[in-house]
């Protein structure tokens, strides 16, 4: 078995039988792409720095199955997948703490590793040192910042008809800095602005601005059922479901904050974005979005969920 059929085995129960039945030939073999010609820009011309190229190896053993060889989601496991694992090269990140449409702080990456996405196959790693969390989190921001550059360098090439080895000797420095300078010009943590206390004229409040800006897509009763739910595609034109809010699986965390960062930030290359407001009225709106979900009894969040690991167990 290869390193990466060893890797997605210990992954999920269903992914090792997915491996399993590929090895025995129970499954069609789809290559990941054709080889590259000498004309295309790929990851052996991009240089890591010392972070990345650890994360490398790790990468390998634990994301190679689903994300694919160079990030783009097409790895072994990715069409039994739904939702589909993420393309890093696409810089489309849902899950973050910056401005609508920018690309994640590698903090925000480091959080979707260590605490997974709830409801999807992105499981949690918990047990890795914060070393190897930190340095997979970079090999993900490279393959982002491999993407962007990647399609500068093919614009320049057939702009302006050169070859590859005629930009990389030339101005490829250059247009490799610009690119990265201009991806993170905007990059930074939101604001948030201290959190009210939850009373009835706040809820009252949020309900108004829930309805008036969440309940098309999320229904009035926060089930995901609103009238265009059925109308919704994501950036690759695939059907996306509004959440639910009534189940309390949100997929990057439940706390207010997580949840309240979620209506700042917007989610990138889906149809929900950054909700306008004051910090005050995207708060009571969070809080009337977190009311709706189904009372659990009071027994608080798994034992096992990133939620429970900080902010403590239930008591």
């Amino acid at each position: 078995m290869t390193t990466q059929g060893r890797a997605l085995w210990r992954t999920t129960p269903i992914l090792g039988l997915t491996c399993a039945m590929a090895a025995l030939g129970m499954l069609p073999f789809v290559p990941f792409a054709s080889e590259p010609s000498e004309e295309a820009f790929t990851l052996e011309h991009w240089e890591l720095d010392d972070s990345a190229t650890r994360g490398a190896a790790v990468y390998a053993q634990y994301c190679i199955g689903c994300h694919g060889p160079t990030g783009l989601g097409n790895g072994d496991a990715a069409e039994f997948l739904d939702p589909k694992p993420r393309n890093f090269q696409s810089g489309n990140f849902k899950f973050r703490s910056t401005p609508s449409g920018e690309l994640p702080l590698l903090a925000d990456i480091e959080h979707v590793v260590r605490c997974g996405l709830e409801g999807s196959a992105m499981r949690r790693f918990p047990l890795l040192p914060d070393s190897q969390v930190r340095d997979v989190s970079r090999y993900v921001q490279s393959l982002v910042e491999f993407g962007l550059v990647r399609r500068e360098v093919e614009y320049v090439m057939d702009d302006d008809d050169l070859t590859l080895a005629e930009l990389l000797e030339g101005d490829y420095e250059e247009l490799r800095e610009e690119t990265l300078v201009d991806a993170y010009e905007y990059v930074w943590r939101v604001g948030m602005d201290e959190r009210p206390e939850v009373d009835e004229d706040g809820l009252a409040f949020g309900r108004e601005l829930y309805e008036a800006q969440c309940a098309a897509c999320h229904g009035a009763t926060g089930r995901g059922e609103g009238a265009s739910a059925n109308a919704l595609r994501d950036y690759k034109d695939a059907e996306i479901r509004p959440r639910d809010f009534t189940s309390g699986v949100f997929r990057a965390g439940s706390r207010a904050e997580d949840v309240f960062i979620r209506l700042k930030s917007g989610l990138n290359g889906t149809p929900m974005p950054a909700v306008s407001g004051t910090d005050e009225e995207l708060w009571h709106l969070t809080h009337y979005i977190l009311s709706l979900v189904v009372d659990d009894g009071g027994r608080g969040p798994h034992p096992t969920s990133c939620a429970c690991i900080e902010e403590g167990p239930a008591r």
